[in-house]
């Protein structure tokens, strides 16, 4: 099956009061470069609980679209790599505090994160979508959320969306994951479930489950990019460029057939 899709999603953002708290701890200390990261491994972030974008698999290994970017920026800039996982909610704090270098995660450039970090030229976009069990027919609107329980994912753009949007009117429930949240819609625990579209649309295509998108207008779409820490201009100009090469030379689309469906259109 394929995906015609020209824009998609993950992202993160916190809802207000936590990416606050973020940007609070987001000082940047043991900070490296280029030259430091040659001598060494480039240490990279996903959250490792957004699939097909990051996710463990029955063999116990992180996978995904995002570790095989990684993988393969890393192969272009002639460093050695090391993807591992953490906290969603965390990640920004996590990289500024120097943990990381990098998040190669699915990151939604918006004007809040980039107080805290940097970030590459956009390797695809984003966007939320609505979900509902099959058979609901009552929500077709944001104004029919009243009432209901609202899931989203702690620490992303659509957790975001829905404290900024919901006012009183509807109960947040937030979740680690996508698996969490999407089985906490097919059996009833949330009425609705905000969430980027193509890690949902993958998701369908390997186990069908009874649930699908409601168009309620326009919703926020944001370009996704790598994010790291401010001030590293030799590790920015490597990665735009090893962004830039895999994606002239095939390697890109070959990741992207790989995981989100052959032929889609993501940029």
């Amino acid at each position: 099956m394929k995906l015609h899709i020209k824009k998609f999603s993950k992202t993160m953002a916190t809802a207000a009061v936590a990416i606050g708290a973020t940007l609070m701890v987001a000082m940047p200390t043991q900070a490296r470069d280029l030259p430091e990261i040659r001598e060494s491994v480039f240490q990279v972030a996903n959250s490792g609980a957004y699939p097909p974008f990051s996710f463990v698999n029955t063999q116990g290994e992180l996978v995904g679209f995002d570790v095989d970017i990684a993988e393969a920026l890393a192969e272009k800039m002639g460093v050695e790599v090391n993807v591992q996982s953490s906290p969603w909610n965390g990640i920004i704090a996590a990289l500024a505090g120097g943990r990381f270098d990098a998040c190669i995660c699915s990151m939604s450039v918006t004007e809040e994160r980039k107080k805290a970090v940097a970030f590459t030229d956009s390797y695809y976009s984003s966007g939320l979508s609505v979900w509902v069990q099959e058979g609901t027919d009552d929500i077709s609107s944001i104004d029919d959320f009243s009432g209901k329980r609202v899931g989203s994912t702690l620490g992303e753009t659509g957790n975001q969306w829905a404290v900024e949007n919901g006012e009183g009117e509807w109960t947040n429930q937030t979740f680690q994951g996508l698996p969490d949240m999407m089985n906490a819609l097919t059996t009833g625990r949330i009425d609705v479930m905000i969430a980027d579209d193509v890690p949902v649309l993958v998701a369908m295509q390997k186990n069908a489950p009874a649930i699908k998108m409601v168009d309620v207008g326009d919703l926020p779409r944001w370009p996704a990019a790598i994010s790291i820490q401010k001030n590293k201009p030799e590790l920015m100009e490597a990665l735009n460029k090893a962004l830039a090469e895999i994606k002239a030379d095939g390697t890109y689309q070959a990741i992207v057939d790989k995981w989100i469906g052959e032929g889609a259109n993501i940029q």
